[in-house]
């Protein structure tokens, strides 16, 4: 649990940027970092909420449409280190260091030295792996534009004593998030009818964990359970890509054997560390460091500083993880770098770090570190190798549920907006499995890769992970419906959806007819058709002839 004086500080950071959206103001940045994603941070960057703008293009429904649901997913909001790893990994080569007088300076030894102890001091008091002051504040703001965007369609669910679901795939940081956005969606709704969303978050590994057998609370999906079936598929075939003969290997190992990255490698750690010191990286057992107490290979459990690992399991290191070359020192150092974008309300005395100088003049160094994990994330997770969906085809419940959720209200159930939370390895694969922009183009499935072309690269391909999964990221679809039945199909009207990426209106993916040229309304029945190759005799325009 966070101490009290840091409950404050997270606190004071939500209530402000919360207090200004139900203002209707502008909230404060959380972060400096600008308005458009920063491809140095890979998905580690921090949310950044629409504009006046974005929310002004909305498109409004066609005419005689009510809302009818609202619906989403989102990743969890900005956290801290997941666990004791990185920063574990480098104090243990910076202590190397200093004992042999391997720093450029003294000075510059005691500085980065000092930099880890308070970056893992921050962690220990907020928690490893759990939602930061900004991700609280991201998700509340979400919330707040929740029901702001829809606070018609609530007025009309309280009247009808219609309910709010929310659901969290059953990890801390998501029900954190899943916490945070229902508190920010009560206090823009202060006031005003709406159902209550005081509401227990339901944990819904099936849905929100489909990538792992194991659900986070230590239990395992069901023997013979589709979603069991589909997770250990999941897990078998990245198990075979990332192993010895698999595509992926040979992509990752051509990708990160580029020239690139060992002299990405050489300018940040020249900074730091003397020639001699890093040219020793890796050639000998001492040059080696493992995540354990003294950095050798078997050593004893790691476990952060002033951390009660009964209370925080995260605070303890995996022993496999290690710095074995100059690429895995300096990605090291880069992932302390760009975590630290996720915690500047943690950023303070007694425990404030700064890894920007490490990377002052390095942006392009730091732009291909990203693409490094970016690579390894759009293989993994997103649309992959050309020929295959099997890293997305994992999502498809996902969006089976999207549709049963309007479906269901369609037809007089009770849920008017089901919120979802959950991890980048649910919004990666459900990204791709929608075409969502920069989610579009695969990779060359090549075994034995013997140029770029034949790889990810971002000269050829839009996948970035601070596109398309920054903290916070979401997918939300709100639905609209008719009274009355429509003449062309002698059935009640098909809702019509339209979808927000990050809070910003975009088209479903080509080949999905909207209801009328330019317009990102479509029929839930067309959404079926291009989405999930279910037919419909119906027109995809609105009084438009039937197919044929």
């Amino acid at each position: 649990m966070p101490a009290p004086a840091l409950r404050r500080v997270r606190a004071g950071l939500a209530a402000v940027a919360l207090g200004a959206l139900v203002a209707g103001i502008a909230a404060p940045p959380a972060s400096a970092l600008g308005t458009e994603p920063d491809n140095r941070y890979s998905s580690k960057q921090p949310y950044i909420a629409p504009t006046t703008d974005d929310i002004a293009a909305y498109q409004p429904a066609p005419a005689g449409y009510r809302p009818l649901a609202t619906e989403s997913v989102a990743r969890h909001g900005s956290r801290g280190l997941s666990g004791y790893k990185y920063d574990a990994l480098l104090r243990r080569m910076a202590e190397t260091a200093q004992a042999e007088g391997g720093f450029r300076s003294p000075e510059i030894g005691a500085a980065l030295l000092a930099n880890i102890d308070a970056l893992t001091a921050a962690n220990v008091e907020n928690g490893y792996g759990m939602l930061t002051g900004q991700g609280a504040a991201q998700h509340q703001g979400i919330g707040a534009r929740a029901y702001q965007r829809n606070a018609g369609l609530f007025a009309a669910a309280a009247a009808h004593k219609d309910r709010i679901v929310a659901e969290t795939s059953g990890e801390a940081r998501a029900t954190e998030s899943g916490e945070n956005f229902l508190r920010g969606f009560t206090a823009a709704a202060s006031g005003s009818r709406t159902p209550s969303a005081d509401v227990p978050l339901e944990s819904r590994p099936d849905l929100l964990y489909f990538h792992k057998v194991e659900n986070p609370d230590g239990t395992e999906k069901a023997v013979g359970s589709p979603e069991r079936i589909r997770a250990q598929a999941y897990e078998d075939y990245i198990a075979a890509q990332t192993g010895d003969g698999g595509t992926i290997s040979a992509a990752m190992d051509y990708i990160e054997s580029l020239p690139a990255s060992v002299s990405s490698a050489e300018d940040v750690l020249s900074g730091i560390f003397t020639p001699a010191f890093i040219a020793a990286i890796g050639t000998d057992a001492a040059h080696r460091w493992y995540n354990t107490a003294n950095g050798t290979k078997g050593g004893p459990r790691a476990c952060a500083p002033g951390a009660d690992p009964v209370v925080d399991p995260d605070a303890c290191g995996d022993p496999k993880k290690s710095i074995k070359t100059p690429v895995d020192a300096a990605m090291t150092l880069y992932n302390l770098y760009i975590i630290a974008a996720d915690m500047e309300a943690e950023n303070v005395p007694p425990h404030a770090f700064d890894f920007s100088p490490y990377f002052a003049g390095h942006e392009a160094d730091a732009q291909w570190f990203a693409t490094l994990l970016d690579a390894e994330d759009f293989y993994e997770k997103g649309p992959s190798l050309a020929g295959h969906d099997d890293t997305y085809r994992v999502a498809q419940p996902l969006l089976d549920d999207f549709f049963s959720v309007i479906d269901a209200r369609a037809a007089g159930g009770d849920v008017a907006a089901t919120f979802r939370f959950a991890h980048a390895e649910t919004i990666m694969p459900f990204a791709a499995l929608l075409h969502l922009p920069g989610s579009t183009v695969q990779a060359p499935d090549v075994p034995a890769p013997a140029s770029p072309a034949d790889v990810y690269g971002t000269a050829t391909n839009p996948w970035r992970g601070s596109l398309v999964s920054p903290m916070a990221a979401n997918v939300q679809w709100d639905a609209v419906q008719r009274r009355g039945v429509d003449p062309s199909t002698k059935k009640p009207w098909t809702p019509l959806v339209r979808m927000l990426v990050d809070e910003r209106e975009v088209p479903f993916r080509d080949g999905c007819t909207p209801v009328a040229p330019g317009s990102h309304w479509v029929k839930l029945t067309e959404l079926k058709r291009c989405l999930s190759g279910i037919p419909t005799p119906e027109s995809p325009l609105l009084d438009g002839p039937g197919r044929r």
